[in-house]
């Protein structure tokens, strides 16, 4: 792989982060919630609230943050330059979009019961 394919995968990949990571969370959100809800047996609850719902909750929040950082480190790594350009706006755009999802996607949790 020569240094210009390296250099726009990881630019490709950089830009995409936000939209993965949102993929990955809500993947492993419905995972969870389905395993608890099919097995009678892993209904715990701890300070009142599902086990299940405290699992979605800390995975909503770890990527949360992982969009955060995967954001501010490529804000850091682009040269100031006077016009950015579009592919760090959209990744910008993107990553705000795919923690408005999972936000989007935890608000349930908070006003439902677990397997309802």
């Amino acid at each position: 792989m020569n240094a210009m394919q390296s250099r726009f995968s990881r630019t490709f990949l950089s830009m995409l982060a936000g939209p993965i990571i949102w993929a990955a969370h809500y993947l492993s959100i419905y995972t969870v919630n389905g395993i608890a809800c099919a097995r009678p047996a892993l209904h715990g609850t701890w300070a009142g609230i599902p086990v299940s719902s405290w699992i979605i909750i800390a995975a909503s929040l770890l990527a949360l943050v992982a969009m955060a950082l995967v954001y501010l480190r490529q804000r850091t790594r682009m040269p100031p330059m006077e016009n950015p350009g579009f592919l760090p706006w959209l990744a910008g755009a993107l990553s705000l979009l795919s923690g408005v999802a999972v936000v989007w996607e935890t608000i349930p949790v908070l006003l439902l019961p677990a397997c309802a």
